[in-house]
Formats: structure tokens, C-alpha cells, sequence
């Protein structure tokens, strides 16, 4: 349940392809979505659920580890233009992988 003081976080979620050769560049990628929730906890929390139901269900892809942060952190300046292009999910949101885009 979202409270009023819930906040978009940017979810990274780093995967990869056991599939694939090592040396394919696409080995290794990350999964980029913005989780409204009332902490960072819960906003990785709820990332790492859909990133971990994602590799139960595809043979080979192996979730790595995950990072969550703010819009505006400024190690991230350099991105903030991008955001308006990565899908939005609320905590507790179950969506499919199309939506997600992995």
C-alpha cells in the first residue's frame, strides 16, 4: 500500500544471458524501471520480486544484483533527460515483462 510520502525511485537491475557466448557484449544487461514506493528499501524490494519472477521463467538469465536511487542523483545528472522513457509501476504493482521492456 502506497502512502503519502511515496516517491518515484530509478531501479537498476543488472542480469545475464548464461546462453550466451562470453564474449557477446549482450551477456551481461541491465533493466532500467521507476518504482513509485515510500522508501528505497521497498522500491528494491519490489524491483528485485519482478527481476527475480522475470529469470524464473526464462532459462539462462540469472538475475546479478540490483541498485535503486533517485531521479536527481547527481551521479545520474547526465540521465535525468532519459527518465520520461522508462516505464513507472507502483509498489505492489504486478505487470507483465513487455511492459518492464526486459
Amino acid at each position: 500500500m502506497l502512502t503519502e510520502s511515496a516517491q518515484n525511485w530509478v531501479y537498476c537491475g543488472w542480469f545475464q544471458d548464461e546462453l550466451a557466448e562470453p564474449s557477446d557484449e549482450d551477456r551481461e544487461w541491465l533493466a532500467v524501471i521507476i518504482i513509485t514506493a515510500s522508501s528505497a528499501e521497498k522500491a528494491r524490494e519490489w524491483g528485485d520480486h519482478l527481476a527475480k519472477r522475470r529469470t524464473s521463467r526464462n532459462d539462462g538469465n540469472i538475475f546479478l544484483w540490483s541498485d535503486v536511487h533517485l531521479p536527481d542523483d547527481p551521479r545520474y545528472a547526465r540521465c535525468v533527460d532519459h527518465w520520461t522513457d522508462v516505464p513507472v509501476i507502483c509498489y505492489g504493482e504486478e505487470i507483465d515483462d513487455a511492459r518492464i521492456g526486459w
